[in-house]
């Protein structure tokens, strides 16, 4: 009997120090209440503790412009004119993060979304990776650039000297017209259907996403259409030169 009467004290012991823990360990968990502001408009909250992240969409970029993170400061710039502290993440808040700068006993943050100004190039060329449907491929950009170079020469321009991107783009239409508006520095688009494909598809709006479109261009294997993005002299010079070179 007396062997019994030990083994329920230590039971009872084990769940004592047990619940303690449990306690300690929930005292631990304060949540903290992260509002997000993009742009001067509300973009969301969301709940973080020690054993919780947040995972948060990435806000809309402004034209030429690129998201880099999230920072505690409203205005973009310290006032000695530096720029103010950014996240590490720009998708995931971590209780790390913001736990520094909670206000007394309040129990909520505001973060606000920073962006910055997309690196400008001389001249970027988006190409639609998806060769089954573009017809193009590494190969066949790689001979286009050669050719491109060498008119870009005979224009009096120094092309090794110059900031040229030929940048594919994988996926559907849909997922390919998001990547580049978020990338934001395309000037032109080669491989896609025509503007009615790239509305319904790739929510482009003409006039507004792209300038013009122009269908019958075998660059590849295939007659499809390029875009015009921006525009620049340089843009429109390539573009009426792809026309003339690649038109069929």
């Amino acid at each position: 009997m007396k062997k019994y009467f030990i083994l329920r004290l230590l039971a009872m012991a084990v769940c004592v120090t047990v619940l303690a823990g449990c306690s300690a360990v929930k005292g631990l968990e304060k949540d903290l209440q992260v509002v997000l502001e993009s742009n001067g408009e509300y973009y969301g909250c969301y709940t973080v503790n020690i054993f919780n992240n947040a995972v948060v969409p990435e806000p809309e970029s402004p034209g030429g412009k690129m998201f880099i993170g999230w920072t505690t400061q409203e205005s973009a710039e310290e006032p000695g004119g530096s720029a103010v502290p950014v996240s590490e993440n720009r998708e995931l808040i971590r209780y790390d993060d913001v736990k520094e700068h909670v206000d007394g006993e309040r129990l909520s943050v505001t973060l606000y979304a920073v962006f910055e100004d997309v690196p400008k190039r001389d001249l970027v060329i988006a190409w639609y990776a998806k060769t089954d449907t573009s017809g193009l491929g590494q190969d066949v950009m790689d001979l286009f650039q050669t050719r491109l170079y060498e008119y870009l020469a005979s224009q009096n321009y120094k092309p090794d000297e110059m900031d040229i991107l030929l940048r594919g783009y994988e996926g559907s239409v849909g997922d390919t017209c998001a990547a580049i508006k978020k990338d934001a520095d395309v000037d032109m688009m080669i491989g896609w259907s025509n503007s009615e494909n790239l509305a319904e598809k790739g929510s482009f709006a003409e006039g507004t996403d792209f300038l013009e479109n122009t269908g019958d261009v075998m660059v590849g294997s295939k007659a499809r259409y390029i875009a015009r993005i921006s525009d620049t002299e340089l843009c429109q010079s390539v573009y009426a030169w792809i026309q003339s070179e690649y038109g069929t």
